[in-house]
């Protein structure tokens, strides 16, 4: 995974790796899902920074799905 800014370097170990795509996966889901623990519109907002729900939950996933091919 390379960051735009050249000016930044992030290096993740593996067991780190496959924590942060755990981590994206279970947002994307809390995001997605219809019952009690959908997360609610605030917290939406706030984790998105203005992004819609379900890019949110795209993204989260697309990121996950990047991270664990590179393992």
């Amino acid at each position: 995974m390379s960051v735009i800014d050249p000016a930044v370097t992030v290096r993740l170990g593996a067991p780190g790796a496959r924590r942060l795509a755990g981590l994206l996966s279970e947002v994307a889901h809390l995001l997605e899902d219809p019952g009690p623990l959908r997360l609610t519109e605030a917290q939406s907002d706030v984790l998105g920074q203005g992004t819609d729900r379900p890019e949110l939950a795209a993204w989260t996933r697309m990121l996950a799905a990047e991270l664990l091919s590179r393992l």
